[in-house]
């Protein structure tokens, strides 16, 4: 069966608050898109009745991991969701170490499933960052950015492939 992809966004993507922890220093100049971001893309010829590839890489994601003392656990993730429809696995976050007083973070690849019947010609994507409890501020949004987010998927029978379509 044939298949092809979207590039849904080709261009880092900073999310959160203006939380003064926010400790991804190195990646300053990433655009600043706030707590919520929809990312609209096509997806042409699309079989929606077959699963889909969602791939994205993710930094500084720290909502989900493990947190003494909090209840419940774990605690919730950041929003993930094509066309209204969550995302199994969402956005995990990803090794950290402290290193002379500063948390270092790691890129992390993510490769998730899209269920059949949520893909269609006209898709958005809805990233949002939610609140994560432990920093100084103990009100505020995980920060975190996202980066080359590409979508694999299946043709209906018929379907025309076509260059991919970015939109950033």
């Amino acid at each position: 069966m044939p298949s092809d992809f979207t590039i849904v966004q080709a261009v880092r993507q900073r999310f959160g608050d203006a939380d003064p922890d926010f400790s991804l220093a190195q990646e300053v100049e990433a655009p600043f898109v706030g707590a919520a971001k929809d990312f609209p893309f096509v997806c042409p010829g699309v079989d929606s009745r077959e699963m889909a590839l969602l791939q994205f890489e993710s930094l500084g994601v720290q909502a989900g991991s493990f947190q003494p003392f909090v209840v419940p656990q774990p605690p919730p993730r950041n929003i993930l969701r094509i066309n209204g429809v969550d995302i199994p696995g969402g956005i995990t976050p990803a090794a950290a170490e402290r290193m002379g007083g500063q948390v270092q973070h790691f890129w992390k690849s993510h490769t998730l499933l899209v269920p059949a019947d949520v893909l269609r010609e006209q898709n958005v994507l809805h990233i949002a960052a939610v609140k994560y409890s432990l920093t100084t501020n103990q009100a505020n949004l995980d920060n975190f950015i996202i980066d080359n987010v590409v979508v694999h998927f299946k043709l209906r029978a018929g379907g025309t492939s076509r260059p991919p379509v970015a939109h950033g």
